[in-house]
């Protein structure tokens, strides 16, 4: 494991990198999804190595507005959601995905919201 962590912005990522492959064919709508935020100037923790994209985890300030859960409502606070969280089949099971939210939890606090909460579908 000789990559590193980057905060990047989405268009300095290469979406043609066949880490991002199962991401698309799960979510059809990511391709515009990751170009959108590329133009809005968006950036995103990501590993890299001499393969490719290792990890990747793109965060996302929320407006204040509340949750809606299944069996109840989170009163509305400043978040921060990990909006996309993958990492490679090569690197699972190393525990680059605990370091990985590691630094989710690093860069949340760096962003001085009240919360962060993964957005899971």
């Amino acid at each position: 494991m000789s990559g590193k962590f980057n905060l990047k912005k989405f268009s300095e990522i290469n979406l043609k990198d066949s880490f991002f492959d199962s991401l698309k064919e799960d979510y059809k709508e990511f391709t515009v999804w990751f170009n959108k935020k590329a133009d809005a100037g968006r950036k995103a923790l990501v590993y890299e190595d001499e393969i490719g994209v290792g990890v990747f985890i793109a965060l996302k300030d929320d407006e204040c507005e509340e949750i809606v859960l299944s069996d109840s409502v989170l009163n509305a606070k400043n978040r921060t959601k990990i909006a996309t969280f993958k990492v490679s089949e090569r690197y699972q099971g190393q525990r680059i995905g605990e370091g990985a939210i590691g630094l989710a939890l690093w860069a949340w606090q760096q962003r001085g919201t009240d919360e962060i909460y993964f957005y899971c579908i």
